[in-house]
């Protein structure tokens, strides 16, 4: 990581290997198998369960089975349901890990990132973003991960120095979130 030049802009080459690539997409599918926000996604599995305990309820009230059937059908329903969304989500994360294997992420990769934006590019890519584009910035231990929207940037832990120039990069791209959402 070249930083010493100045300490408000960092610029890097990254070339990634195999067991990189795989932690990335790994990470990227989960999150699109889950949806972009996991609140959302928990709030509408949590009205599914309720309106599916509202049709079995209803469908006692209207007499098609015996009152003692009731909690049999209402297991069967949860169970059914839980399984549908579980066997959804291992389906969509193997969709997505396919089409992100796909993704353009091998070859040698330059980053820059100044005060006012993020770029990165390859010998097939280019792209630039404002700071303002990013959502978040996570820190996994071996690797950082900037989301913007449904995409993310992955940067592996070994460009920095060491623990302390991961923490300071992090600290300062959340900053620059921070300070570009305030000015939008």
């Amino acid at each position: 990581m070249d930083d010493a030049s100045n300490q408000s802009e960092f610029h890097f080459t990254v070339t990634y290997n195999d067991k990189e690539l795989r932690t990335y997409r790994k990470v990227t599918a989960g999150r699109y198998a889950r949806a972009q926000s996991e609140g959302t996604g928990f709030g509408v599995l949590l009205t599914a369960i309720l309106v599916l305990g509202f049709v079995v309820f209803g469908a006692f009230k209207f007499g098609l089975f015996a009152p003692s059937a009731v909690r049999p059908v209402l297991i069967t329903a949860y169970f059914a349901f839980l399984t549908g969304v579980t066997g959804y989500y291992f389906v969509m994360r193997a969709y997505f890990r396919k089409f992100i294997r796909a993704d353009q992420r091998g070859g040698t990769w330059n980053f820059s990132f100044t005060p006012t934006e993020i770029s990165y590019r390859s010998e097939m890519i280019e792209v630039r973003l404002a700071w303002r584009a990013v959502n978040t910035v996570g820190d996994l231990g071996k690797m950082v991960v900037l989301r913007f929207g449904a995409q993310g940037i992955a940067i592996p832990s070994r460009v920095f120095s060491g623990d302390a120039a991961r923490d300071a990069f992090v600290v300062a791209a959340r900053t620059r979130i921070k300070a570009a959402a305030e000015k939008a």
